[in-house]
């Protein structure tokens, strides 16, 4: 496996540099359309939310993939552009591929990033949204699209998944999907999972693909999935009982064979973490704009009482946090402190027992509190942050 991915690095490598040779030259980014969106060049600092220390130090680089031949698109009907959205920002760049098969993004601030693909001469669907967190340095990424209905080949299948804590059972967000392509060009793309911990790969055709589910704080799974006079993942047999409507994400209703939920096991040892999505009184991801503060307290009896482990934390745009390497013990969420101009934005007070002992602690004014109440975190495990009532 390691030596095919390196072959595909090789391979990707070689393309993008003659690709983005040719785009220089030309001076045109792919040039399909020259009244088209063009890439922005406003200083990061001038965008809503932006981190203050981010700095520009990620060149990205992309291959877009046809599904149905299982190599570089091929096509001058296609119009292709890419967009990268800094998540939790208004960070946002569109450029033109070259050839329709290749793009690179230079001097992209370090952070996570939904990336989409659209095709406006309409040869081909939009791409699923992609979540990626890009590092300083080179990071290279495929992105897989399927021609438009009626264009597709007989043999092209849809398939989706769910991916799932094997501990808890809740849904794992924005976990990457490596597929590899096991063929001459030993290709691979990536897909992500949504909030429901589903993912979808779209207009597969026949052939052999390695799917591998990663996620900071778990095992990685890698599947085997065949499409040939039977389908197969893993050592189960795929069959038309399985095949289900679904959502893409896109939010575009699909229908294709359901894969099953997918199991991940924690990483954690002596730590335990904690996720899940605030939502405000009306059911809407809480502002990501919103500063909180963790709140560690060690037993609810514990006479030192609560204070500050993890500061000024926002969640992203769909009301996401997640924590890892947290130690065993009691966590709540708060309204932070403001830390330009630091002031208290709430205190907690001892409760006791008919004895005079400690029996918990509580916070004045209760209104500052986001999770409302106290969340067990135990070493192996996630904890999932629950919906407040």
């Amino acid at each position: 496996m390691k030596e095919k991915y390196s072959m595909f690095r090789f391979v990707f490598a070689s393309l993008a540099c003659c690709l983005l040779a040719a785009a220089l030259i030309t001076g045109c980014g792919g040039g399909n359309n020259p009244s088209g969106p063009t890439s922005s060049t406003t200083a990061a600092a001038a965008y809503d939310n932006f981190p203050s220390n981010a700095t520009g130090s990620v060149t990205l680089n992309g291959l877009l993939i046809d599904l149905t031949t299982q190599n570089l698109i091929n096509s001058t009907a296609a119009d292709i552009y890419i967009t990268v959205e800094y998540i939790g920002t208004s960070y946002k760049k569109t450029i033109a591929a070259v050839d329709n098969r290749a793009f690179t993004f230079f001097e992209l601030p370090e952070g996570q990033y939904m990336i989409t693909v659209e095709d406006k001469g309409g040869v081909y669907d939009p791409s699923n949204p992609l979540i990626q967190e890009l590092s300083a340095g080179k990071v290279n990424i495929s992105i897989p699209l399927s021609p438009k209905t009626g264009t597709a080949t007989t043999s092209s299948l849809n398939f989706f998944a769910t991916v799932l804590d094997g501990s808890l059972k809740n849904p794992i967000m924005f976990a990457t999907v490596d597929v590899t392509i096991e063929n001459v060009a030993n290709l691979t793309f990536q897909a992500t999972t949504l909030q429901t911990g589903e993912f979808s790969l779209l207009g597969l055709a026949s052939g052999t693909y390695t799917v591998k589910i990663s996620k900071d704080g778990y095992v990685e799974v890698s599947k085997t999935l065949i499409i040939s006079d039977k389908i197969m993942f893993g050592n189960q047999e795929i069959v038309a009982a399985d095949i289900a409507t679904f959502k893409d994400g896109g939010g575009t209703n699909r229908t294709g064979y359901y894969l099953g939920e997918l199991l991940m096991s924690p990483k954690f040892t002596n730590t335990g973490g904690l996720a899940g999505i605030l939502l405000d009184s009306d059911k809407n991801p809480i502002p990501s704009t919103t500063k909180l503060d963790l709140i560690y307290l060690k037993t609810p009896k514990d006479p030192v009482g609560p204070g500050t482990i993890i500061p000024n934390v926002k969640p992203n745009v769909l009301g996401y946090v997640s924590f890892k390497n947290l130690p065993a013990g009691e966590y709540v969420l708060a309204e932070a402190n403001d830390y330009v101009t630091p002031t208290i934005n709430w205190t907690a007070s001892a409760t006791y027992d008919a004895d005079g002992n400690i029996s918990g602690w509580s916070f004045t004014p209760a209104s500052k509190l986001v999770t409302r109440i106290w969340l067990g975190v135990t070493p192996g495990l996630v904890t999932p942050i629950p919906e407040q009532e």
